[in-house]
């Protein structure tokens, strides 16, 4: 799926990383969520080819990302979500495989608002840890919780995809787009690694309650996703949540994306049969005008 949206990415005007990052960090924004289908994403990325620009790298437009997230053994992180708290925690190491990157990053949300903090290290301690990575995150926790005694936390899911990066050409909202996801349970190697085929999750990163993006999916009949956390929703699919009716509108919509891909799969089959028989009978008229 990393080709599929080749021929569209080149459409648009290009902005560099040191641009990006110049433009605005985005750690403090109001963060939105749309699922949508892959063929849905492709109109969509000509419908707003003329408000972004796109994220080139070393001549790349699309990335691949590898996450793994931090929990407590009880998954605090996705309980606070599931019980709808106002002010709730995520943890996760991030890798770019592009650029051999690897950041620590505390994400804090609060009253629709979502702060970030983070830091570098050596990408061969994406998957631990490290003393470091604990003292930071200590220290962020009790800033976040009055001081309160920070838990103990231990990579909980892994994450893979690939990504696109679109910043508005006004510098308002950026967006990123994931999809060819996969999700693993790091607390249990055996479970089968888990592949969302033909979901595309677009998420805005906006510093407005108003957004290009916004009015674009609602030309495009698409609602805003609702309690569309990333890292509850693998939590939900590595069979790890007692718990996750606050998730079960999102859940519907995944399942109807994916119900369209086994539809599609199953129509193409069909089609691909129909044209087989069809040749082998065209082949056995020849055969036989040629007997006569």
């Amino acid at each position: 799926m990393n080709t599929v949206f080749n021929k569209e990415v080149k459409q648009f005007d290009k902005i560099s990383l040191d641009e990006l990052n110049q433009t605005s960090s985005y750690l403090k924004r109001i963060d939105r969520k749309f699922l949508v289908t892959a063929s849905d994403f492709k109109e969509i990325l000509k419908d707003i080819v003329n408000d972004f620009k796109i994220l080139e790298i070393n001549n790349k437009r699309i990335f691949s990302y590898d996450n793994v997230y931090m929990d407590t053994e009880e998954h605090l992180f996705y309980k606070q979500h599931q019980a709808k708290q106002n002010k709730r925690t995520k943890i996760r190491t991030r890798l770019y495989k592009d650029s051999d990157l690897a950041f620590f990053e505390f994400k804090q949300k609060e009253n629709w608002i979502t702060q970030k903090y983070r830091y570098s290290f050596p990408i061969e301690e994406h998957w631990t840890m490290t003393k470091g990575k604990k003292r930071f995150f200590e220290w962020v926790w009790q800033a976040m919780y009055n001081w309160e005694k920070a838990p103990t936390i231990t990579p909980s899911i892994r994450t893979k995809y690939k990504r696109i990066t679109l910043v508005s050409k006004d510098w308002s909202e950026r967006l990123t787009i994931d999809f060819d996801i996969k999700t693993e349970n790091l607390r249990n190697l055996s479970q089968d690694e888990v592949n969302l085929k033909n979901l595309v999750i677009i998420e805005s990163k906006s510093l407005n309650k108003d957004c290009t993006s916004c009015e674009t999916m609602k030309r495009h009949g698409i609602k805003e996703a609702k309690s569309c956390s990333k890292y509850s929703l693998w939590v939900i699919y590595a069979w790890l949540a007692e718990k996750y009716d606050t998730f079960a509108e999102t859940m519907n919509e995944i399942r109807k994306i994916r119900m369209q891909t086994l539809k599609n799969r199953f129509r193409k089959t069909k089609i691909e049969t129909i044209l087989k028989q069809n040749t082998q009978k065209q082949n056995d008229r020849k055969k036989n005008l040629v007997k006569q």
